[in-house]
């Protein structure tokens, strides 16, 4: 993502990669898989859809998204997606069934306001790679 940005804003970059380009051999891409992969590479770390994957109202809904994930050998089903919110949070009973050794949580001073107004500390951070079908996402929970 970094990279992107630096050649998006700085002509010295731009320039550059174009002479890499230029000089390197490349087989002739369609322009809709050129999209693609640019794709790909700007949402690394994200979770999308494909329009075969969607409803017929597409991403114009106010549905909830749940899906399935792997850690190590453990599924997690019905996992809340939510793209907007600053914070993933993981059920303190859900730590007991995968098998998370307490060892490798952070502690955290961040205060959380729940839904009910109250204020309650947050136990720890926590860095894990989930898995989701091929793609391995590194969340921090």
């Amino acid at each position: 993502m970094f990279l992107i940005s630096l050649i998006l804003i700085y002509k010295p970059y731009q320039n550059a990669l174009q002479k890499v380009l230029s000089e390197a051999y490349m087989p002739q891409i369609e322009l809709k898989t050129m999209k693609y992969l640019v794709g790909r590479i700007h949402i690394t770390n994200y979770l999308y859809f494909t329009k075969e994957e969607l409803d017929a109202k597409g991403t114009r809904h106010n549905k909830p998204v749940y899906i399935t994930i792997r850690y190590k050998d453990c599924l997690i089903y019905k996992v809340f997606i939510d793209n907007g919110s600053a914070l993933n949070v993981l059920p303190k009973h859900m730590l007991k069934e995968m098998f998370v050794d307490n060892s490798h949580i952070k502690p955290s001073t961040m205060m959380v306001r729940m839904y009910d107004g109250l204020s309650r500390q947050v136990i720890g951070t926590l860095e894990i790679k989930l898995y989701m079908g091929l793609q391995v996402f590194l969340v921090t929970l």
